[in-house]
This record gives structure tokens, sequence and C-alpha cells, in this order.
């Protein structure tokens, strides 16, 4: 059946390349410098998280609608790829109609598009991103097959009046049942111009070997309101993991963020409060600060100003503020964060 669906897929765009659908080249790129320390030593360094994407949407007439998206995410300090997968952010192709939209490929998880498109004012794209202390929630997944159902567009992200999403990730595993390293998640949500609320679950199976079978699960919980000229978010998570072979709890913690926007001068204002709350020995409870201000040169250009604080309970076992533009990785980040950068869009 999988195989079908592949099949079709390859199909379908070589079908709409012979139709001449319309395709657009889209992206942004960001260079900066991060300074950040509370790890060995101090460290400054260019970061410069990019990306450029191919899209296209074709109308095949009775309502109905193909489309596909292939995109990239890349280094501007280096010009290398962010990973081994060129297409690691997104690559599906899907129908549309009045019935909702079917998509199939390496797609964004429900839970982590509501911690992103919902919860997070930086929507992952800041050095005070959420991702630096909650859980991801799978972010995006390979082998994905994703409904939407009317209410939210795939293609804008725009959400309005009740809308629900059901998504299964194959694991496609050589060994094993068809649940290992496969993953299922769900969201519902309502949407109006002032208000979105959003309710997702995700759970998976991480199979390593004969001593390491994890099944996890997540919920989470995000809304966003807009209140005058400011807007205020919200999102709270629960997060557990067993190893279901020892029967060991490796995961159970619940995740809080409260953050805001707000337009100021000729830019944006957005601050967040994240707090993770451990409750597996030994503890490693933490929380973050973070605020950014955008700066916008046109339509298209901006300048950021960004920080992000750490606080960890147990410097043992710290959580670090890791991402592109801090110029950071899990081997060289520190517990704060100060980044200047200029982002261009195309």
């Amino acid at each position: 059946m999988k195989k079908f669906l592949v099949s079709s897929m390859v199909l379908a765009v070589t079908g709409s390349a012979y139709a001449q659908s319309g395709m657009t080249l889209s992206g942004s790129v960001y260079a900066g410098l991060g300074f950040n320390s509370g790890n060995a030593a101090v460290r400054n360094t260019l970061g410069g998280p990019s990306s450029f994407m191919f899209s296209g949407k074709e109308d095949l007439g009775g309502g109905l609608s193909a489309l596909f998206k292939l995109e990239n995410a890349f280094n501007a300090d280096t010009g290398s790829t962010a990973s081994s997968t060129f297409f690691d952010k997104q690559a599906f192709l899907g129908l549309q109609g009045g019935w909702g939209t079917v998509r199939m490929g390496r797609i964004y998880t429900p839970s982590f598009a509501t911690l992103a498109l919902v919860g997070d004012p930086t929507g992952t794209f800041g050095v005070f991103t959420a991702t630096n202390l909650m859980d991801s929630h799978g972010v995006r997944m390979n082998n994905g097959i994703i409904y939407n159902s009317p209410g939210f567009n795939p293609w804008t992200y725009a959400r309005h009046g009740v809308f629900g999403a059901l998504a299964h990730f194959f694991g496609e595993s050589s060994t094993g049942g068809s649940s290992r390293n496969s993953a299922t998640g769900f969201n519902l949500g309502y949407g109006t111009a002032a208000l979105v609320l959003e309710l997702s679950h995700h759970r998976s199976n991480l199979h390593t070997d004969a001593t390491l079978d994890v099944d996890s699960k997540s919920t989470i919980l995000a809304a966003n309101y807009k209140w005058a000229a400011a807007k205020l978010f919200f999102a709270y998570s629960d997060n557990s993991a067993r190893n279901i072979i020892s029967q060991a709890r490796t995961k159970d913690n619940t995740d809080l963020l409260l953050g805001f926007s707000y337009p100021f001068a000729r830019g944006l204002l957005s601050g967040s409060y994240i707090r993770k709350d451990n409750k597996l020995l030994p503890q490693n409870d933490a929380y973050q600060l973070g605020a950014m201000y955008e700066h916008f040169l046109s339509k298209r250009s901006k300048v950021t100003l960004g920080f992000a604080r750490i606080h960890n309970r147990n410097p043992a076992r710290p959580h670090r503020v890791v991402n592109g533009y801090a110029g950071t990785t899990a081997a060289n980040a520190g517990t704060t964060a100060i980044t200047l950068g200029m982002t261009h869009r195309f």
C-alpha cells in the first residue's frame, strides 16, 4: 500500500510538470553574530539558519487542487546544508478540496505545529525559541500522511472556525511490528480573528536495540489572543516516555510557556517565560527568559536583537541555548545567548 502511495506521488509530480503548473521559489536568509556564555568559555560565532523552498499549487477543477512543498535548510555563515537530508525541513505532495487537505511525505507533526504556530511568539524562529527548553513533539517526521480538515490551511497556516488534523508516520522498520519507530498524532482547534486555541497529542516509538524500545507521548494545549495591539501566548504540555522492555520511565515532565508580542516603533517587541518541571530523579528543572526586538527595514528585511537565558536547578544536568541564531550546538552551547542579526525574505 505504501509503495502504491509513493508511486502515485511520483506520477502526480511528473504529470504536473508536463502540465506546467505554477511554481514559486521563496525563503529567507539570516546572518548574525551570536554571543554565548555559561559553558567552558565565552564564545562568539557567526550564525546563519536560513532556508529556501520550492512550492506549487495547481487547480485540477471541481474545487480540487494539487500542492507540494520542498524546503531546504542551510547555514548562511558557511553555505552548507543544515543536515545530510537535502529537503530536511519539509517535502510533501498533497490534494486539497472543500473536504480538507491530505499530504504525504516529510511533514511537521500536529503537536509541533501547535507549539510553533500557536504557542511560541517566535514561531521557533529566534534565539529564545521554545525548543530550547520545551519538548519538540517530533518536529517533522518522515514517511508521513496527514489529513487537515477545513478551517486549517496548510498552505498559509491560517486557522478559522473549528478544525482538526490526524497524522501517521510509518516507521518502515525491517524488523518487528508496524508500530516500531512509527508515530501518530492529532489536533483539535478553534480560531477567530482574535483567538486561536489548539489541543494536540503525539505518540511515538523509538526502537534502538533489544534493550531500548521507548514509547513516548505528549499532550499540548496552546493559545494566542490578540488584545488591542498586543498578542498574548500560552502553551502547556505534559510529556512522558517508558522503555517497554525494562518498564523504566525515561521521561516525565511538564512545560509551561507564557509569552507576548507588541508593535513598538517600526518593529515588534516579543518575549516569553518558559518553565520545565521534571518529575524524574535526578531532577533538572529549569526556566528560560527571552526577549527580542525586530526592526523592520522593509516588508522583506529586518534587523533583530535577541536575548535568552536559561537557569538550571541542577547544574550537573543543564539545559542550554542550542540554536542556529546563537550559532551554537549541543557541544558548544552556553546558558546565556545574545544575538544581533539580519533577515531577508524572498
